[in-house]
């Protein structure tokens, strides 16, 4: 019997949850079925227009110089003057200023600064007692992976040096730059004993930065800790000279992440992209300009209903990484701006460690107002590097621009696709990271034939609007997301890449390409932006969901399954466990916050009928999520709109992956075309 793809499984599927609604009420599964049979008959079209597309695609020639059509040039800027979008990418100097160097993670391993702190005859407490000396209590922190090995972690301090809030840094250093102060990070165990103590140092220790402003952060490496382990952590903050201490946090718990090597168990995570911390501060370098600052409270929305919802949609597991996939700040040089940034942000990535990719407004290095108005002539990421540290891969990568790594069940790579254009990083074909790429997903498809303990799936973490409706994946048809698209898919399609992860146009769009599903969810932080909709039926790829509304923000939680061919009778005990546990949050949740059915009203409906119905609901569960659970991603993504409420959940969009067997691959049996154009 021929194995059915994908797309045609999926439909089948759904047919079947059809029968259940069907025995829930007759007209509501009467409209979903007329909606499915749309839905098939524009695959079908789809399927159609692809083929054609692809029997002639080796024709076509790729031209960086391709006009715009007239017919989109009056919306383009229409777009450009409401949205403050620029109408061209900005030029680039030929020669910017050295980054900050040396690089953090060059440095933060080796320093003896780093050395644990010895552990004196004094008694340390799980809970810190109160002290009438504390003045101020940190709550710009985050954490950060140093490299590969998750048995360490970055943790980091911002401190507010006037804005958003009173100047706290004359607490930590006097009128030179010197510390007046001695810092520390409490670890302790999951049993609340004491794991070790470690210093709290300020950044001008890891890296030559000598601009004012550069004097907010202060860095610490806990080493020595288990993964995939629970752990609390808090900071001391005690005056040198009095020894009496003036700044503390509560316990903040935290998880570490692992690899299969070291576990194989679920892996839940979150990406966001385009946060633009400072947006809307109408700021000028160094002071706020006319009235006082509010910050991103858009971001602040979508940050709090992360952490407040964690525990719900992780079923109590929390999440192991959090993901940017670039533009974090709307001007990266302002440090305002990055204050901004970790005062939204921290209620979520102070116990969830951050990864990211660069987007152009990390590149951002000056200009004036603005970020996204007037970002500078140049492009160089050495204030992005003042407070972001991402891992090393020693894979022959550029540290902190691209690197790959194992998270669970998953092989992630992050790219920089800036490009000349906004960047300083080629990407085309046979560019030094295009190479690099090719090499990392052979390796990996390599490495799954001989190793049962290599990561199933292989996720990509990138900014450019490669499959994208919006602004500028459809506007600038030649511009530098055209390019990254061009040269990156070709690569995806040969060696079988699951999942996509983009921003940039700040859009929700989710969408399918020869197997790759492409997830675009620049509505974070960013200004909120409309998309091309009439090029809707024009695409060749499939478009599964995208979000009409301008002013919806949507975030997303994945769900990463264990590799279940190299679960141990131990490891498949504890999985079974954890499906049970599942299996009752899900009965006693609303169906509506976990499983999608069609448009956000029909979904609220239908799963108010499903638990009216508790046996139809158990059915449902039983079937159709359970058993996903031991092969699939499973993506749910949430909205929130501004008159949101902070444990409100709605889901937006749900969908399941599958992985790409090697066996498939080779099957397909592609011959790599680069540059091979996708977007007409």
């Amino acid at each position: 019997m021929a194995k059915r793809d994908t797309k045609e499984t999926s439909l089948m599927e759904q047919e079947k949850v059809l029968e259940l609604i069907q025995k829930l009420d007759a007209n509501v599964f009467s409209f979903l079925k007329k909606r499915l049979e749309k839905k098939k008959r524009e695959y079908k079209r789809k399927a159609a227009k692809r083929k054609k597309f692809l029997k002639s695609s080796h024709a076509k020639r790729f031209d960086e110089r391709e006009r715009l059509k007239l017919g989109v040039l009056p919306q383009m800027i229409y777009q450009a003057m409401s949205k403050g979008l620029p109408l061209r990418e900005p030029k680039r100097k030929k020669h910017s200023k050295p980054e900050i160097a040396p690089l953090l993670y060059q440095t933060i391993g080796t320093s003896p600064l780093t050395k644990p702190l010895p552990i004196r005859n004094e008694e340390i407490p799980f809970e810190l007692p109160f002290e009438p000396t504390i003045k101020y209590v940190p709550d710009m922190l985050y954490l950060q992976r140093v490299d590969a090995d998750s048995t360490k972690m970055l943790v980091k301090m911002v401190v507010s040096w006037g804005f958003l809030e009173e100047n706290r840094l004359t607490f930590f250093l006097n009128e030179k730059g010197e510390e007046i102060s001695e810092n520390r990070v409490v670890v302790f165990n999951a049993d609340k004993t004491l794991q070790g103590l470690y210093p709290l140092r300020h950044a001008s220790h890891f890296q030559n930065d000598d601009e004012e402003t550069a004097k907010a952060l202060f860095v610490s490496l806990v080493i020595n800790l288990r993964p995939n382990s629970h752990y609390f952590y808090r900071i001391e903050c005690y005056d040198k000279k009095t020894k009496k201490l003036f700044a503390a946090t509560n316990n903040i718990a935290f998880r570490t992440a692992f690899v299969l090597k070291e576990d194989n168990y679920p892996l839940f995570l979150n990406v966001s992209s385009d946060l633009h911390g400072g947006r809307g501060g109408k700021f000028l370098r160094g002071k706020v300009k006319g009235k006082t600052p509010t910050g991103n409270l858009d971001l602040a929305h979508v940050f709090n209903a992360l952490a407040t919802t964690e525990k719900e949609v992780t079923f109590n597991n929390g999440y192991s990484i959090s993901i940017a996939t670039g533009d974090l700040t709307d001007n990266a040089s302002y440090s305002e701006y990055w204050i901004d940034l970790f005062k939204r942000c921290s209620v979520l990535w102070n116990h969830v460690p951050l990864l990211t990719s660069i987007g152009n407004h990390d590149y951002y290095c000056g200009g004036r107002g603005r970020g996204n108005v007037i970002g500078g002539l140049e492009e160089d990421c050495r204030y992005f590097h003042r407070y972001i540290s991402n891992p090393n891969s020693c894979s022959g990568n550029l540290p902190e621009h691209w690197y790959a790594l194992e998270l669970g069940n998953v092989f992630a790579i992050f790219l920089d696709t800036n490009g000349l254009g906004w960047g300083k990083y080629e990407i085309a074909c046979g560019s030094e990271q295009w190479l690099w790429l090719e090499a990392e997903l052979k390796n990996w498809r390599a490495r799954q034939q001989n190793d049962p303990k290599t990561p199933q799936f292989c996720f990509v973490f990138l900014h450019s609007a490669i499959m994208s409706l919006g602004f500028w994946g459809r506007g600038f048809n030649s511009g530098n997301d055209e390019k990254a698209q061009s040269y990156l898919t070709p690569l995806f399609r040969k060696h079988g890449v699951d999942m996509v992860f983009c921003g940039h146009d700040h859009i929700y769009q989710r969408s399918t390409w020869m197997g790759t599903v492409y997830l675009e969810n620049g509505r974070h932080g960013g200004t909120t932006r409309p998309f091309f909709y009439w090029k809707k039926r024009q695409a060749v790829y499939d478009i599964e969901k995208t979000c009409n509304n301008w002013n919806t923000r949507i975030y997303t939680t994945i769900y990463v399954p264990p590799n279940k061919a190299a679960l141990t009778p131990e490891q498949q005990k504890r999985f079974e466990d954890f499906k049970k546990e599942v299996k009752k949050t899900l009965l006693e949740q609303p169906t509506a916050c976990n499983y999608f059915f069609g448009t956000r009203k029909t979904n609220q409906k239908i799963g108010e009928l499903f638990d009216r119905h508790f046996e139809l609901k158990t059915k449902l569960v039983e079937d159709f999520i359970l058993p996903k659970l031991e092969g699939h991603v499973w993506l749910r993504a949430y909205a929130l709109e501004s008159n949101y409420l902070p444990n409100k959940r709605e889901l937006f969009d749900m969908a399941f992956v599958a992985p790409k067997t090697s066996n498939e691959i080779r099957k397909r049996n592609y011959v790599l075309s680069c540059p091979e154009k996708v977007v007409e």
